[in-house]
């Protein structure tokens, strides 16, 4: 009973899951191991040797095939300098009133989950997850789902180790009101907790007007109250904004805000500092220093007229996280990337060059960021490479492989020719003395356009058929020439419904 309520809880994509199976325990805490997905749906089999403690921890996705998610998670690290005084406990205290369950994560940080019944959109979840975390001075962590859509049929989207591997037994257990729960006590807590698309648009949290054209981190701050030691660089991101809403007269504007909002304000000549530093030509908001990064809704920010995002200025190309798909053998290698939001399969030229990146964006989400120096770009790009998620691709999820399927298809489908003039009406015909199908290549072209199947090039596509066996001949039909090709029959093909009609060939070409 305790597995299929914990399945309910943990509604996940249909085609695929991971599979976690650690090596080790590193001096900082943290577990290390090898991460797997596998292409198959995950099963109660599945979560039923996650709960015994199995030679894995379960990975589940939480984007659906329709974009909506049953669950999301914020994954929080209270173990960074700025974070020294706070631990779970007093971290569970915070979210008490909010829709969240606290469990410790394989890492000794914090798992949010927030649960929904019946499934949200993705994006509304992402949000309010955004939103929740900011609240909590958690902003710029992890959210789970990572998108709120796939780039394409064969992107199968990040998956999260869920808690309770090993039953009771887990070092990955639920905290409530002090207290550890076992797996029965658990899904109660979530069942209770779980909350509807409707309760969530009711809830909002009472921020101030300052800067709601701006970044919101500076609207949790004004709210909160300034954080001790943090007025001098809270101070210059709010000179940021003023100097991106109003150019000509914004060093008057955050001379008043400091008079008027701080309950210690700065000297002036500490204000006329930050003026100067501001004023430089490459002014923009800090979002990766304390605190603003603490209280960061990237998203919303971007949508805002004065934030990141804005008219006013400041858009950069930035990839925010990696993921690498890859065949067993690293015969093929392809990309996903998260960019202003969205998430977009790239190939490894486009990764590396900035333009082309900057071209993707232009073309597919109407934006056209700025681009950065090349040193500061590699060294962007090789800190997401260090901690790259690695999706291992079976060898038939390579383009050839993904090519055979497609080419088995034509070969084999319903529109046969039944003897070898018809291929001339663009139909394989089945030689079953050879054990060899013939075909136009002409027509196989057709037939991989219609399924919109890309491929690099017509030479490349020959290239495939040769590796597979492949032949040309000429065929003489209707005292014409006809070039074709040909590739042994394929192994599941019926040969009953093939005739065995003769062949009149004159030479390969």
């Amino acid at each position: 009973m305790a597995v299929n309520k914990f399945m309910e809880l943990f509604q996940v994509y249909e085609l695929a899951h991971g599979q976690y199976r650690v090596n080790k325990k590193e001096a900082d805490g943290k577990m290390s191991g090898r991460a797997v997905t596998v292409s198959e749906p995950v099963t109660e089999k599945n979560f039923k040797e996650h709960l015994n403690g199995g030679e894995y921890i379960l990975g589940i996705i939480p984007l659906l095939m329709d974009n909506s998610c049953y669950f999301g998670v914020i994954d929080v690290d209270i173990r960074g300098e700025a974070k020294l005084n706070e631990t779970l406990e007093s971290l569970e205290k915070k979210i008490r009133e909010l829709p969240l369950v606290l469990c410790r994560s394989k890492s000794g940080g914090a798992h949010l989950y927030m649960f929904c019944n019946p499934s949200i959109p993705a994006i509304d979840m992402v949000s309010k997850l955004n939103e929740f975390a900011a609240q909590l001075g958690y902003g710029g962590s992890e959210i789970f789902p990572k998108q709120i859509s796939r780039a394409n049929d064969r992107d199968r989207g990040n998956w999260i180790n869920i808690c309770y591997h090993n039953g009771d037994k887990t070092e990955r257990y639920a905290i409530h009101k002090g207290k550890k729960l076992n797996v029965e006590d658990f899904i109660k807590l979530a069942e209770k907790k779980r909350t509807t698309y409707e309760k969530l648009e009711k809830l909002e949290f009472n921020l101030v007007d300052n800067f709601s054209d701006g970044p919101p981190c500076l609207q949790h701050i004004m709210t909160m109250g300034f954080p001790e030691g943090s007025r001098n660089s809270s101070l210059f991101n709010v000179g940021v904004y003023y100097r991106k809403k109003n150019p000509d007269d914004w060093q008057e504007d955050l001379m008043k805000f400091n008079y008027e909002n701080l309950d210690e304000p700065l000297p002036s000549s500490e204000v006329n500092g930050l003026i100067k530093s501001v004023s430089r030509k490459d002014y923009a908001y800090t979002c990766k220093q304390a605190p603003i990064c603490n209280y960061c809704e990237k998203s919303k920010c971007m949508k805002r007229s004065y934030g990141v995002g804005g008219f006013g200025g400041g858009l950069a190309l930035e990839v925010d996280a990696i993921t690498k798909y890859e065949t067993e053998n690293r015969q093929s290698v392809r990309w996903y990337i998260e960019m202003q939001g969205e998430r977009i399969e790239v190939t490894t030229p486009q990764l590396l060059d900035q333009r082309q990146l900057q071209k993707i964006c232009v073309e597919k989400l109407n934006k056209c960021p700025s681009t950065m120096p090349a040193q500061r770009w590699e060294k962007r790009i090789n800190e997401l490479l260090q901690s790259v998620e690695v999706v291992i691709d079976p060898d038939d999820a390579s383009p050839q492989g993904q090519f055979e399927k497609v080419l088995d298809s034509f070969l084999t489908g319903k529109v046969q020719a039944r003897q070898r003039d018809e291929i001339m009406n663009s139909k394989p015909w089945h030689d079953s003395e050879e054990g060899r199908v013939y075909f136009r290549s002409e027509d196989l072209f057709i037939y991989l356009d219609a399924r919109r199947f890309k491929y690099p090039s017509q030479h490349q596509v020959w290239s495939w058929l040769r590796s597979l066996g492949g032949d040309r001949k000429t065929f003489r039909i209707k005292s014409k020439p006809v070039k074709v090709w040909s590739v042994p029959e394929p192994e599941f093909f019926d040969e009953e419904d093939a005739l065995d009609i003769p062949s009149e060939v004159t030479e390969d070409f």
